[in-house]
């Protein structure tokens, strides 16, 4: 018997729905007792089930009752073995009054042929199922799902992390990291320069992938739901309020919502373009003696060295606020940007643009020349900030 039960293991499957006589296995009311075999049954490998013959016993002709079917097939060597297993099985069967199951034995890769005898004497049919892993799974896919009162998945605590900036780091590693955007570094540090991140720096990191706000005046919680696309509850939520009163410059934390796409680009030294084709620089920002006197002076701007006559274009979109001239800069233009910037060309030689004229970036608004405090053909440029401070260029151009 080990011989032959060495390579079999039990399946569980449901009750064809069908109120016809299941062909696929035999019933009780098909044969199945009539004759024994003393010979192992031959199982083709087409089919891991296997059929037994109808036996005298039972008519072959009687119809079989159209009721609640309970089936299974099993080859068995001896008369002895099967009574033992048939035995076991029905009084499993009627012992737990399983209703609309097959049962068949088909190969199996376990070679402890004693173990699943055992099963079979002591815990009968039962004792051989093994749980569904399918079943397993939607359990504890069901486990996993959010809860009815946190539609948003937002059950998670907000809260600040600290990070000490290494040697070789930059904000996208950063973020990347930390598993949120560039924009959330940025914006939570009010970086100014992403390509200039000192070491030892502490940047603080939200643990959840989002940027602050200050509330302006005439903001309410609706304003500021609706204009970063959030939900006002997740809002609520995440900043722990209670009421619907909020403070001019208080400090909100809007999960989901990103960086102004303009800031963003300022910060990363993407929004701004070099005003000319080269970029042969004569002088830059900051302390430096004056090129006619030699007087330590401090340059507000950069200057690029041009021929008379070459194309100055739109550093960034703006609208032309100022086309003058000065004893100082000669010929120039002030232009002016959605973002609040300034940019000053200098030292022009002749004006395409005139003012009121909304400019795109790129286009060409006037021409490299000599004119005002000059010692040669060259571009001064110059950038002030939102609140009209003078920044290096070279820390905003592309």
């Amino acid at each position: 018997m080990a011989a032959i039960m060495e390579k079999q293991r039990i399946s569980k499957r449901r009750r064809n729905n069908s109120l016809k006589p299941n062909n696929k296995s035999a019933g009780f009311n098909s044969g199945f007792m009539s004759e024994f075999r003393q010979k192992p049954v031959h199982i083709k490998k087409k089919s891991s089930i296997s059929k037994f013959k109808s036996f005298p016993m039972f008519s072959e002709k009687s119809e079989p009752k159209k009721n609640k079917c309970y089936g299974f097939s099993i080859p068995i060597p001896s008369a002895a073995a099967i009574a033992v297993v048939t035995g076991t099985i029905v009084i499993a069967l009627a012992t737990l009054n399983w209703e609309g199951i097959e049962i068949s034995i088909i190969p199996s890769e376990s070679d402890n042929t004693d173990q699943m005898i055992t099963q079979y004497a002591i815990y009968g049919i039962s004792g051989l199922f093994q749980e569904n892993p399918e079943t397993q799974s939607a359990d504890s896919a069901n486990e996993l799902e959010i809860e009815p009162d946190d539609p948003h998945g937002m059950l998670v605590t907000f809260e600040w992390k600290q990070y000490r900036v290494q040697r070789g780091d930059s904000v996208s590693a950063i973020a990347q990291r930390h598993n949120v955007s560039i924009g959330a570094i940025i914006a939570s540090n009010e970086i100014q320069n992403a390509r200039r991140l000192q070491e030892g720096t502490i940047l603080r990191i939200p643990n959840i992938d989002g940027i602050p706000y200050n509330v302006q005046r005439g903001d309410n919680l609706s304003k500021i739901s609706a204009s970063f696309n959030v939900p006002l509850e997740v809002i609520l939520d995440i900043n722990d309020i209670k009421s619907d009163n909020i403070s001019v410059g208080e400090t909100l934390f809007i999960p989901g919502a990103r960086m102004n796409d303009i800031d963003l680009r300022l910060s990363l030294g993407e929004l701004f373009m070099f005003p000319l084709g080269s970029r042969n620089i004569t002088s830059y920002y900051g302390m430096r003696k004056d090129p006619k006197t030699g007087v330590l002076q401090f340059h507000a701007g950069v200057d690029f060295r041009a021929n008379i006559g070459t194309t100055v274009m739109a550093s960034l979109d703006g609208v032309v606020s100022v086309v003058g001239e000065n004893w100082l800069y000669g010929k120039y233009i002030i232009m002016t940007h959605s973002n609040g910037y300034k940019t000053l060309y200098g030292h022009l030689n002749a004006f395409s643009v005139k003012q009121g004229d909304r400019i795109a970036r790129g286009r060409k608004i006037g021409e490299v020349g000599n004119t005002g405090y000059s010692t040669g053909p060259h571009l001064h440029f110059g950038i002030y900030d939102r609140n009209n401070k003078l920044v290096n260029p070279l820390d905003l151009l592309k």
